[in-house]
């Protein structure tokens, strides 16, 4: 049997009352239908719109962190050549520190910086090549 058929053999006579009432029904049906599409609607753009601002303030908080670590790095080398620095000059005081308890070398520059002599010893100045 074709499925015309079949489908003609289900159905079934129903009571013109009823059928009146279903009649009377469709268009509450379609207004009940139409109010649930527009409230769909809506609660998707409500969902929509929440969840947008939502990843716009998540996205803000990681550009502010990227931001801060960006900076936190510049510091971070800016300081580590600082130390470099300062630890080189520490080293160079530390040489001259010892280097000024040996008497022989502190001897030295008493007599080339300040012209301290030993009793009885003479100085002779002589021009230099560059005068």
């Amino acid at each position: 049997m074709s499925t015309q058929k079949r489908r003609q053999l289900n159905r079934q006579h129903v009571n013109p009352e009823i059928q009146q009432i279903i009649r009377n029904s469709e268009s509450a049906n379609m207004q009940a239908r139409r109010h649930y599409k527009k409230a769909h609607a809506s609660r998707e753009k409500k969902i929509l719109f929440f969840g947008a601002v939502i990843a716009t303030i998540f996205a803000v908080q990681l550009l502010v962190s990227q931001v801060k670590l960006h900076t936190a790095n510049a510091t971070l080398t800016t300081t580590q050549s600082r130390l470099t620095s300062i630890q080189k000059t520490n080293d160079n005081l530390k040489s001259d520190v010892k280097r000024l308890n040996d008497p022989t070398y502190l001897q030295q520059i008493l007599r080339d910086k300040y012209g301290y002599t030993k009793q009885g010893e003479l100085i002779y100045n002589l021009p230099s090549d560059k005068q």
